[in-house]
C-alpha cells in the first residue's frame, strides 16, 4: 500500500463507520481524529457534535437532537483559538481535513439511508408483489443510486486539499438532495424521531453549518 493510498484509506473509515455504525459513532471518530483540541466550527460559529464530546467546544447549546445511537447537540460559540496556536498553513490543512471528513461521513450516512430504504421497501407488498418491484419505486431507487455513484467517483482516493471548497460544497448539496429522494421513498417512516429520517435531517444540518445552505440543489461537485 503506497503512502497516498494509505492516506486516502484513512478518509474512507469515516464513510465506513457512518454506514455501519451510524451518525454518533462516526461523528465521534471525526471529532477525535481531526481538529486541534475539538471539532471545527463553521463560518457562523456553529458546530454539531455528539453530546459526549460537546464539552470540547465552549459556547451555548442551540438545540439537542436524539438520533439512532445517541444524542447530538448544535452549539454556537464565538470563542477564538488562542493566538499563535496554529500557523495559517496548519489551520488551512486542518479545515481541509475536516471538510473532507464531514463529506465522507455524510456520504456514509446516505449509503446507510439507502440500506434502510431497501430493507423497508423489501418488506412491504402491494397485492402479491413487493413494493420494491413497483416501477415508480424502482425508478426512484435507481435515481438515488446513480447520484451516490457520482459522489463515490468524486470522493474516490481523495485526501485533504484534493477537492476545493466549491467542489465539496457541491458534493454536500448532492448528498442532501439524494437523501431527500430516499426519504420520499420511506413515506411516513421518515418522520419518526428515532428513525433514519432524523439522522438525515441532522446530516443536512451539519452540511448547512460547514458549507451553507445556499447551494442546496446544485450538483457542482458532480459537474
Amino acid at each position: 500500500m503506497t503512502g497516498r493510498t494509505a492516506a486516502a484509506d484513512a478518509w474512507i473509515r469515516y464513510r465506513r463507520t457512518a454506514r455501519q455504525d451510524g451518525l454518533v459513532r462516526a461523528l465521534t471518530l471525526l471529532c477525535e481524529t481531526v481538529g486541534d483540541g475539538g471539532p471545527l466550527r463553521g463560518p457562523g460559529g456553529h458546530v454539531v457534535v455528539p453530546a459526549g464530546v460537546a464539552g470540547a467546544e465552549a459556547g451555548g447549546v442551540v438545540t439537542t437532537m436524539a438520533v439512532e445511537g445517541g444524542t447530538v447537540v448544535a452549539l454556537r460559540s464565538r470563542a477564538e483559538p488562542p493566538s499563535g496556536s496554529t500557523t495559517p498553513r496548519a489551520e488551512q490543512m486542518e479545515r481541509a481535513a475536516w471538510a473532507l471528513g464531514v463529506t465522507c461521513l455524510r456520504f456514509g450516512l446516505s449509503e446507510r439511508l439507502l440500506d434502510a430504504v431497501l430493507a423497508h421497501l423489501g418488506g412491504r407488498t402491494v397485492g402479491d408483489a413487493k413494493l420494491l418491484h413497483q416501477q415508480m419505486v424502482k425508478g426512484g431507487v435507481a435515481e438515488a443510486v446513480i447520484e451516490q455513484l457520482e459522489i463515490e467517483t468524486m470522493l474516490a482516493g481523495a485526501t485533504p486539499g484534493d477537492l476545493d471548497d466549491d467542489v465539496l460544497a457541491g458534493l454536500n448539496a448532492q448528498i442532501t438532495e439524494t437523501d431527500r429522494m430516499l426519504l420520499r421513498l420511506l413515506g411516513a417512516v421518515s418522520f419518526l424521531a428515532d428513525g433514519p429520517g432524523q439522522v438525515a435531517r441532522v446530516s443536512e444540518l451539519i452540511a448547512d453549518v460547514h458549507f451553507g445552505s445556499a447551494r442546496a440543489g446544485e450538483h457542482g461537485g458532480a459537474a
